[in-house]
């Protein structure tokens, strides 16, 4: 039994979906850097909702690049260097050296002002902790072969099954982390005198701060829909946890959960959230599986394209 998980450690894997998650993740910093880019310094500026000082007594543990100097200039350099870092880490440039800084800007900013965050903030530092051991510029990436990468890739290979295990056990630690909140929050829900009744959901879209009013009112209405939205999302949380390792129901419990935090996303307006959540259940699709899938997509093209040419010959 060890030896055979040994031996999986040996070889990386899900290198596909840690680049793509690589990718997701950027591009979700980066949109929280460019829609917050008018009120830099409301949010996150000493003369902004909380000054340094104020930050200061508030964290004494967590630290913030942004609290460091009162200068508006340094500040300005700071936001604008966190922008590069990110859309290099999201390129996949820069390798190791980029995630790190990445990881501690991306930290600094969620830590330096927390009225603005939704919740997907908290799930996004340990993806990137972890992230930092693992492997995400395998594909979908920018890099030129320099005389530094040729070297580094001989390290790589040299050291091959010490990285592989790093990056396997990384991986791991993500899934462990996912299945865990899935899990708990199932649970906490059946505990739910609401989630219990099925009247959940209805209350949750009552809420003005968190409801968009998208969702037609002949469903809010509508009970049979409200009782299966409330225990669908309780079945699908708890279910998470032992349906991904079942080949059956893999492909199942991945489409309903998210489809499940694009709802959240539509109508509740967590934007944060429901983007991490759906890019770090990404990862869970195998390299083998984003081959076939890819295939399966270039060839509907080929397909249309083929089509589309057929009718303007005709």
């Amino acid at each position: 039994m060890f030896g055979k998980f040994y031996k999986w450690l040996q070889e990386p894997h899900y290198l596909i979906g840690a680049s793509v998650l690589r990718i997701l993740l950027g591009c979700i910093i980066l949109y929280t850097y460019i829609v917050n880019y008018p009120l830099r310094h409301f949010f996150w500026g000493n003369t902004g909702i909380i000054d340094n000082q104020t930050y200061s007594e508030m964290n004494r543990i967590f630290f913030s690049v942004y609290g460091w100097t009162d200068s508006v200039i340094i500040f300005e350099i700071t936001y604008h260097l966190g922008i590069l870092i990110t859309l290099l880490f999201t390129i996949g440039m820069g390798g190791k050296i980029v995630q790190i800084f990445n990881y501690i800007f991306t930290l600094s900013l969620f830590n330096r002002n927390g009225l603005i965050s939704d919740g997907g903030e908290n799930l996004l530092y340990l993806v990137l902790f972890y992230m930092l051991f693992m492997n995400v510029t395998a594909y979908f990436t920018w890099s030129k072969k320099t005389n530094k990468a040729k070297l580094l890739e001989k390290f790589r290979i040299k050291h091959k099954d010490y990285i592989s295990i790093f990056h396997n056990f990384g991986f791991i630690f993500i899934i462990v982390q996912l299945c865990t909140m899935y899990l708990l929050s199932g649970l906490y829900q059946v505990m739910g005198e609401r989630w219990n009744s099925g009247t959940a959901v209805y209350y949750i879209l009552q809420v003005e701060q968190y409801s968009l009013n998208i969702i037609p009112e002949f469903l809010l209405n509508n009970s049979i829909f409200i009782v299966l939205a409330t225990y669908a999302s309780i079945l699908i949380k708890i279910a998470f946890p032992f349906a991904i390792f079942n080949k059956y129901t893999k492909y199942i419990v991945i489409m309903g959960i998210i489809g499940f935090h694009l709802g959240i996303l539509v109508e509740m307006g967590l934007v944060t959230f429901s983007l991490t959540m759906i890019a770090v259940d990404s990862l869970l699709i195998t390299d083998k599986e984003y081959r076939y899938i890819a295939l399966k997509i270039k060839k509907s093209i080929g397909k249309f394209g083929g089509k589309r040419y057929e009718r303007k010959s005709a």
